[in-house]
């Protein structure tokens, strides 16, 4: 059973920046689930002092991205009377980096643009990307940037929501199912586009434990998947431009930077 952990984000902007960082930290550990409590637009040590008094009272986790030096200051000196466990996200930056050239920063929070124009880029691609998940939406396939192609549990939703997120990319995924014509369009797409494969013992692995339904049994069968892995390499060979990349051995991020510099060299 994974263990809860209550995580308090406090932040004198939106806390985004802070989400972002610790979520992907927390996700490589398997067993925890985190809840995330973000407090954004603090600007006073009392607003401070009531959340750490949440904190302490589930022994829970504290993160902030404070610009303000002032309030860093106390709230460290807080985090060690209270003895819990805190990462400031912005502050050894600040620090380090003027000490590097010599500078002082400015010290105000949310210098960047509420919504900037990055941001409904960001917002646009996940929009896009998880309505063409696994085939759907196939008729607008054609503004995708990238197109990923695979039979079951080769981590086309997982790597499709990593492109999108990490660098801000309208990513489709579209299943192979060995007996299932593909769609006649994905054949003419322009794009970069990319096959998925996997080894089958490594997969067989995966589903079993992932899946929910213990009668299909042919999902899980080593001949089973070796057809289909042979139907998408045949799908593959008619894809015009497709690249390939085996992920037995890889993991999501490992698949996704391999992605993005084919993307560049393509460009």
């Amino acid at each position: 059973m994974k263990k809860k952990v209550q995580v308090f984000i406090i932040s004198d902007a939106t806390g985004l920046t802070a989400e972002m960082v610790i979520s992907a930290v927390l996700l490589q550990f398997k067993e925890i689930e985190p809840v995330f409590k973000k407090f954004p637009y603090i600007k006073t040590k009392e607003q401070i002092g009531a959340i750490l008094d949440q904190a302490e009272a589930v022994q829970g986790i504290v993160i902030y991205s404070l610009v303000s030096e002032d309030l860093r200051l106390w709230l460290r000196k807080e985090i060690s009377r209270l003895n819990l466990f805190a990462v400031d996200i912005l502050g050894p930056h600040l620090e380090r980096i003027g000490k590097m050239w010599n500078l002082n920063p400015t010290f105000v929070p949310g210098r960047r643009r509420r919504v900037s124009e990055e941001s409904i880029r960001l917002a646009e691609s996940i929009d896009f990307t998880l309505k063409h998940d696994d085939g759907q939406c196939i008729e607008t396939l054609q503004d995708a940037d990238i197109v990923l192609f695979g039979v079951s549990r080769t981590s086309k939703t997982p790597t499709s929501l990593y492109l999108s997120c990490n660098f801000t990319l309208k990513v489709a995924n579209v299943p192979l199912i060995d007996g299932i014509k593909p769609p006649d369009n994905i054949f003419a797409l322009t794009m970069q586009k990319v096959g998925l494969t996997i080894a089958p013992e490594r997969l067989a692995f995966i589903r079993e434990k992932r899946m929910k339904y213990a009668a299909a049994r042919d999902y899980l069968d080593i001949a089973y998947i070796e057809k289909e892995l042979e139907y998408s390499k045949k799908i593959f060979h008619e894809i015009k431009g497709i690249q390939v990349i085996d992920v037995t051995h890889s993991s999501i991020e490992e698949v996704a930077n391999k992605i993005i510099e084919w993307r560049q060299e393509r460009r």
